[in-house]
Parts: structure tokens; sequence; C-alpha cells
């Protein structure tokens, strides 16, 4: 593996094969969290609340996703 840093990015090569493609993805899903989160100005409940009122539209759309498919 090898990181290289240039003046306005940062560069990651990894041999391919040495890590799934999902754990990659996984990876830049969560550096793109952390710059969103640092951007952010939303306090820990702010963000729990929205976390919350997504999950529970989740919730009913998957139930109705299940009713229709029976």
């Amino acid at each position: 593996m090898k990181i290289t840093n240039n003046p306005n990015e940062l560069i990651i090569s990894i041999p391919k094969g040495l890590i799934e493609l999902s754990d990659i993805q996984e990876l830049l899903d969560l550096i793109k969290y952390k710059t969103l989160v640092s951007k952010s100005k939303a306090t820990s409940d702010e963000v729990q609340e929205i976390s919350d009122e997504i999950n529970q539209e989740l919730g009913k759309l998957n139930e109705e996703n299940l009713r229709e498919d029976k």
C-alpha cells in the first residue's frame, strides 16, 4: 500500500484483491460522513431526531413493500 500526498489531494494505492471493494466503499462512505459532519452546525440531539424520523419512514416503506409483494 502507498499514500501519496499531493498539494490538492491524497492518493491511496491498494493492491487489487487485497481488500474487498465493499470494504473500500465503506471507508469512502465514512470519510464522506466525517467531512459532512465536520461542516454541520446541527447538535447531536437534532441529528438523532432526524435519524429517528428517517428510520420510521423507512420502516413504513419496508412494511408497504412487503405487503405489496404478497
